[in-house]
C-alpha cells in the first residue's frame, strides 16, 4: 500500500512538473512529450508492484461501461482523424476567410458569433468538437489578421463549460450521474439552468478580460481559399454530418459515441484510400491525418486508469470521504467536493478523477447529490483552470502548437481565475437551485 502511494504521487508531482520544467525529451532526432512517458513508467512500476491484484486493475479495460479508458481513446482519435481529414482537404482555411467578412471588421460582432455559435454546438454534441473547431479559429485569426489568443481562449473555456449541459455532453458526467442513478431529466432540471447562467457569466467575463483586443478593427480577408478535391470534401462533410447527428441522438438509439466516430472514420480512410489508388491522387488527405493523430494520448490516459484503479484498492478514498462526510454545514460539503474534484482534476485529468471521487463520494452511506453535481461540474470546468484538467484542453494546446499558435502552460495559467470563478459561481448555484 506505501508503495502505491508512494509510485502515485511522484508519479503526479513529476508529470505536474513536466510540464513546466521540461516538457520535451528529445530522442535521436524526435522531440516527445514527457507527460506520458512519466505516467507510462508510474503504472508499469504500479503493475510490477501489484502483481497479485493485477487482473482487477485490468478488468477496468475490458468493462462495457462509458468509462472504459479504450472506448474513450477509440473516441477521441477517431473524431481528430475525422476533423484532420477535413483539414487536409481544405475546409478549415474555405470557411475561415468566409467568417472573416461578417461585422465588416467589427471583432465584438465576430467573437459573439462565434461564442454563440460554439456553445450551441458543444451543447448538441460534446466539448471534443474542440478538435474540429480550433483550426477553424486559428485560420480565421490568421486570414483577417486577427489576435488569435482571444478567440482561442474562448474556444476552450466555451467548450469545457457548456459540456455540463447535458448528462451525455461530457462522459465524465455520465459515468458519475449513471454511477448514482441520476436520471437524464433530472439532471435536466439540475444543471441545465445552472449552465445556461454561466454561459452568459463567461461571455462577459471574456468580453471584459479581451476588450482592448476586441475594440481592433479587423480587414477581412476576401480571397477565396481553393478546396483542394471536392469529392473528398464532400465524403468528409457526409462523414462530420453523420458523425455529429448520431452523437446527438446516440442515448437514443443507443448507439455508444465511440462507435458512432469510429465508424465514420472508418468511412473516410476507406473511401479515401480507394479514391487516391484509382484516381492516382496525393495519399496526403489520409497520410498526414494518419501521422499527426495524437497517439501519445493512448499510453498517458491507459497508465492514469491504472495508478487511480490502484489507489481505488488503498482505504485512502474512503477515509477522504469519511472526512468530507463529517463536515456538517451541507453547502459547505458541497464546495468541498467541488473544489477539491477540480484540483484532483488537474493532477489526473477529469475521467481518471470521475473514478476517484466515485470512491470518495461513496464512502457516505448517504451520498448527498448536490455533492455529486459539484464533482461533475468540477469534471468539466476543471481544464480552465490549467490545461491537464481534460483531454479536450491538451487536445487544444496540441491543435495551437501544431498550427503556428503555441499557447504556453503559463499563458493558459494567466486565465485560471476565470476558471475559478466559474466553478464557485456554478457550485453556489448548485446549493441554491
Amino acid at each position: 500500500m506505501i508503495s502505491t502511494f508512494i509510485i502515485s504521487g511522484l508519479t503526479i508531482l513529476l508529470m505536474t512538473l513536466s510540464f513546466f520544467l521540461f516538457p520535451q525529451a528529445k530522442i535521436k532526432s524526435k522531440k516527445l512529450d514527457t507527460y506520458w512517458m512519466i505516467t507510462l513508467v508510474g503504472a508499469i512500476l504500479i503493475l510490477l508492484t501489484h502483481i497479485p491484484s493485477d487482473g482487477d486493475i485490468l478488468k477496468l479495460f475490458i468493462e462495457n461501461n462509458s468509462t472504459n479508458p479504450l472506448k474513450i481513446i477509440v473516441l477521441f482519435l477517431s473524431l481528430t482523424f475525422i476533423s484532420k481529414f477535413l483539414d487536409a482537404v481544405g475546409l478549415f482555411d474555405y470557411l475561415a476567410t468566409r467568417v472573416s467578412a461578417i461585422g465588416k471588421g467589427n471583432q465584438f460582432i465576430l467573437f459573439t458569433i462565434f461564442y454563440f455559435l460554439i456553445s450551441i454546438l458543444t451543447i448538441a454534441t460534446n466539448n471534443d468538437i474542440i478538435i474540429i473547431v480550433t483550426p477553424i479559429i486559428i485560420y480565421f485569426a490568421r486570414a483577417c489578421k486577427a489576435k488569435a489568443l482571444p478567440y482561442l481562449m474562448m474556444v476552450c473555456f466555451v467548450l469545457n463549460t457548456l459540456s455540463t449541459t447535458f448528462l451525455t455532453t461530457n462522459v465524465s458526467n455520465l459515468y458519475l450521474g449513471s454511477f448514482y442513478d441520476v436520471t437524464y431529466f433530472d439532471y435536466f432540471k439540475k444543471m441545465t439552468p445552472i449552465t445556461l447562467i454561466l454561459m452568459v457569466v463567461l461571455y462577459l467575463v471574456l468580453v471584459l478580460v479581451f476588450y482592448k483586443d476586441l475594440k481592433v478593427k479587423i480587414i477581412p480577408n476576401v480571397n477565396k481559399e481553393p478546396i483542394k478535391d471536392r469529392f473528398l470534401l464532400m465524403i468528409g462533410l457526409v462523414a462530420l454530418g453523420g458523425t455529429t447527428v448520431l452523437l446527438i441522438l446516440s442515448n437514443v438509439i443507443s448507439i455508444e459515441m465511440y462507435m458512432i466516430t469510429l465508424g465514420f472514420a472508418i468511412f473516410d480512410l476507406v473511401i479515401a484510400l480507394a479514391y487516391c489508388f484509382i484516381k492516382k491522387k496525393d495519399r496526403i488527405y489520409f497520410t498526414k491525418p494518419l501521422k499527426t493523430l495524437p497517439y501519445e494520448f493512448i499510453p498517458f490516459l491507459t497508465s492514469m486508469f491504472i495508478i487511480i484503479s490502484a489507489l481505488n484498492e488503498t482505504p485512502l478514498l474512503s477515509e477522504i470521504g469519511n472526512l468530507f462526510a463529517k463536515i456538517q454545514d451541507q453547502n459547505l460539503q458541497v464546495f468541498t467536493y467541488g473544489i477539491t474534484s477540480a484540483l484532483s482534476a488537474n493532477l489526473v485529468n477529469n475521467v481518471p478523477m470521475a473514478l476517484l471521487f466515485s470512491d470518495i463520494l461513496n464512502a457516505s452511506n448517504t451520498t448527498n447529490l448536490n455533492n455529486v453535481y459539484a464533482c461533475i461540474l468540477a469534471s468539466n470546468v476543471c481544464a480552465l483552470i490549467t490545461p491537464c484538467g481534460a483531454l479536450s484542453s491538451l487536445m487544444f494546446m496540441r491543435i495551437c502548437k501544431e498550427n503556428g499558435e503555441k499557447i504556453s502552460y503559463l499563458t493558459y495559467l494567466k486565465y485560471a481565475p476565470i476558471g475559478l470563478l466559474l466553478l464557485i459561481v456554478g457550485t453556489g448555484l448548485i446549493c441554491i437551485i
